[in-house]
């Protein structure tokens, strides 16, 4: 008889491919979290020029002032995320301290 797979054998440690399976989220390396604060800092770039674009279309002072605003906390966004992802870069050693 063989012991089953969950005995914390080898055979029962498939790691990833287990908690694939089981749906249970997977590890984010470093890496992976480089790629997605990349992808999220296009993102916030990307709504503050559709802010900016709507900023040059409006007449009325209220929709002009909501873009304004919008603009503003896209570019903040996109400030906390730029610098969340120095500091992932800098513990990984991807980039030294004295540089930003």
């Amino acid at each position: 008889m063989t012991a089953p797979a969950s005995d914390g054998g080898p055979a029962g440690d498939r790691g990833a491919e287990d908690r694939a399976a089981a749906g249970k989220p997977l590890p984010l390396g470093d890496e992976d979290l480089l790629a997605i604060l990349e992808e999220a800092i296009a993102d916030e770039r990307a709504a503050q020029e559709k802010y900016r674009r709507g900023l040059e279309r409006c007449a009325d002072p209220a929709a002009c002032e909501i873009f304004e605003q919008l603009l503003r906390e896209e570019s903040a966004h996109e400030k906390a995320l730029r610098a969340r992802y120095v500091e992932v870069k800098k513990r990984i050693g991807l980039q030294s301290a004295g540089r930003g």
